[in-house]
């Protein structure tokens, strides 16, 4: 494929992009680049287009960062000289981020070149399946960018590797272009691809995503719900639900431990770890040590050596979210949690993991201790008890270390903890984020009873109270608790209407932070793109 690279800063900016044209069905004829030569292998072109997933989705500073920190449940707070970088991490949270923010410049790239590469498949005389798996990449590639940045460059097959500028589409065209696509390739793609590769669940799912936000992405000041959109929501999800292929798993961390390819319910799709560097399909391991690296202490395990290098001690919660789980503590450094109230907030012994090191998955708050029961130290000699008290710059040499409640949802594989590769399989898709979907769609439509039955069948699964009503703020609090640390969270606050209203660390804003810039180097080399309004 002929690409035009711009080598910026230790980055590769694509100026160009691939994908169908709006109307272009499933079924098309697909050639090969007539200038090459020789067999072309079609599906090591499709798992490199899986493959370019693995940073985008597992990095701290990927999708999950944008998706994340900018939201009103995560922080990453600079302590002392530790997590300044210049400042990229706080100004996420404060929404205060730039033009040049690198972040945001490596995510359009990213995702312009998994979009390139699925194109790339495309033009390669894939058979129908091969092509449906990346019509799907392609619509993962173009929902994201869709989503963060409003603005989807595209390119016809047969101009898969032209230097011409790419077409762009807008936000109505690129919603009807996904509903499309999406819808066309479902019954193409085969249930056993599932949970690992593109399957008609997966596809059923991100089609439920974009239905659920298209008023958001068509007017994010002030989003509507159509209300043909919402029945087909019901529709999708109740076809994933009555499926019989999928449950609420009755411990909520093995949906996120080292042994979740084995004990989740929930996968519909995963990124699957086998403790190689490779699964036999070709597809990478993805590293996801970083989703506790990034928030656990230095000293938060001390076997094999590790003492001083257990975690990067970073990232963190504000004690608002902290307190919208049942059984929360007071959050002082002697809080104690209700374990017999919500189990999403953690603070039980979980096997494997308590045992190897002391930790409890979820919340993390208090005091903690290592897997004997002694109480654990920071770098100074300070009791590590974990502080809801936390700034955007972290100062007194006392406090630094232990200030901000940290989140642990993926339970560390001690067998490969900083190193090697993690068993643990990343959830992309996941079946309780149907309920919450369905649910929303029904009280978007006015079946407030209907919903509630879905939240309260969630509730009771993860041995929370049920409610008694249902509001849209409450259905959002759910949404968090359930979902949290899964990199949804801000685009759940601009569907719901409150991103742009002040939370702990975040007085102010500007509408402008409802869309991400668009690198400098892209609207340089596609004059089609333009800048976002107030960068």
């Amino acid at each position: 494929m002929k690409l035009k690279y711009l080598i910026l800063g230790g980055f590769v900016t694509v100026g160009t992009f691939s994908c169908t044209k709006l109307d272009q069905k499933l079924q098309n004829s697909f050639t090969a680049n007539p200038s090459s030569t020789g067999a072309v292998d079609v599906n090591a072109l499709l798992n490199a287009t899986y493959n370019d997933l693995t940073g985008l989705m597992h990095s701290q500073d990927q999708i999950f960062s944008l998706e994340q920190n900018t939201s009103d449940e995560t922080l990453v707070p600079t302590r002392g000289g530790d997590w300044d970088d210049n400042g990229v991490w706080r100004v996420l949270h404060s929404h205060s981020w730039t033009a040049i923010h690198g972040q945001t410049i490596s995510v359009f790239n990213n995702l312009g070149q998994l979009e390139s590469d699925a194109i790339t498949t495309l033009a390669y005389n894939p058979s129908q399946q091969q092509a449906a798996e990346a019509m799907f990449l392609r619509s993962v590639a173009q929902f994201y960018l869709l989503d963060l940045y409003g603005q989807v460059p595209y390119r016809e097959v047969a101009k898969y590797n032209s230097i011409d500028p790419a077409p762009v589409y807008q936000p109505a065209d690129a919603v009807k272009n996904l509903v499309s696509t999406l819808t066309s390739i479902i019954p193409q793609l085969p249930a056993s691809n599932a949970p690992y590769k593109a399957s008609p669940d997966a596809a059923r799912f991100l089609l439920m995503k974009v239905l659920l936000n298209k008023g958001a992405f068509i007017n994010r000041a002030a989003p509507t719900f159509d209300p043909a959109d919402m029945a087909q929501v019901i529709s999708l999800g109740n076809q994933i639900i009555n499926s019989g292929n999928y449950s609420l798993s009755t411990e909520y961390f093995d949906n996120f431990s080292p042994f979740n390819s084995s004990r989740s319910t929930e996968r519909i799709w995963a990124w699957h770890n086998t403790g190689a560097s490779q699964a036999p399909d070709g597809i990478n391991s993805g590293g996801i040590n970083a989703r506790w690296m990034m928030t656990l202490h230095y000293n938060s395990w001390d076997k094999n050596n590790s003492y001083g290098g257990a975690g990067w001690n970073g990232f963190s919660t504000v004690a608002d979210f902290y307190n919208t789980f049942e059984g929360h503590g007071d959050g002082t450094p002697n809080t104690v949690i209700d374990t017999t109230k919500d189990s999403r907030l953690g603070g039980r012994y979980y096997a494997g993991v308590t045992d190897q090191s002391g930790l409890r998955p979820g919340l993390l708050a208090g005091q903690q201790y290592n897997e004997n029961g002694v109480a654990e130290v920071d770098r100074h000699g300070n009791a590590l008890k974990f502080s809801p008290n936390v700034s955007l710059v972290e100062t007194d040499p006392n406090t630094l270390e232990i200030d901000g409640i940290r989140i642990v949802k993926y339970a560390p594989d001690y067998s490969a903890y900083s190193g090697g590769q993690q068993r643990n399989q990343l959830q992309i898709f996941r079946y309780a984020d149907v309920l919450l979907m369905v649910a929303e769609a029904k009280l978007r439509s006015g079946d407030a009873a209907g919903a509630l039955l879905l939240v309260n069948q969630l509730r009771l699964a993860r041995n929370a109270s049920p409610i008694v009503s249902l509001t849209t703020d409450i259905l959002l609090a759910e949404r968090g608790r359930e979902l949290y640390w899964e990199s949804w969270r801000r685009q759940d606050l601009i569907r719901f209407g409150v991103y742009l209203k002040p939370w702990a660390l975040k007085p102010t804003d500007d509408p402008k932070y409802l869309l991400f810039p668009i690198p400098s180097s892209q609207l340089i080399a596609n004059p089609n793109l333009k800048q976002n309004p107030g960068y």
